[in-house]
C-alpha cells in the first residue's frame, strides 16, 4: 500500500450540484512511481479506471464513478505534480450545473486515509 500521506486527494470542489462536489470529493491520485503519471482512487482504496489508463500533467483524462453509473465524467486542463492537482471538470447527466473545477493537495496524517482505505 502506497504512503496515505502522499496521496493528493480532491479537497476543494467549485461548481456543479453538491451531490456532484459530495461525489468528486476525497477522491484521490497517487503516484505510479513511472514517469510522473498517477492513478485516480476512491476514498475506499478502489482504482477509478479513466481514459487514459494513467493519468499526466497537461493531459485531459475521462472516468466514470462507481456511485454515478452511466455518467461519464471529462477533465480538462489538469495540473499535477507530486504535492497538488487541478482542472476543470465536466459529465454527461445532462443538467445545467455539471460543470466546474477542483483542487487537490497531497499531505495529512494518512490517519483518516488508511481508515477509510481499511473499511
Amino acid at each position: 500500500m502506497s504512503d496515505p500521506t502522499k496521496w493528493i486527494k480532491i479537497d476543494d470542489v467549485l461548481g456543479g450540484r453538491p451531490q456532484d462536489q459530495e461525489a468528486l470529493k476525497r477522491n484521490y491520485f497517487d503516484a505510479t512511481g513511472v514517469n510522473s503519471t498517477y492513478l485516480f482512487y476512491t476514498p475506499s482504496g478502489e482504482q477509478i479506471p479513466t481514459i487514459p489508463p494513467v493519468l499526466a500533467d497537461d493531459r485531459d483524462f475521462s472516468f466514470e464513478l462507481p456511485e454515478m453509473s452511466g455518467v461519464i465524467w471529462t477533465v480538462t486542463k489538469f495540473a499535477i505534480d507530486h504535492e497538488a492537482a487541478n482542472g476543470t471538470w465536466t459529465n454527461t447527466e445532462q443538467v445545467a450545473q455539471d460543470e466546474g473545477t477542483f483542487q487537490a493537495q497531497a499531505g495529512g496524517t494518512g490517519e483518516d486515509e488508511a481508515a477509510a482505505a481499511g473499511a
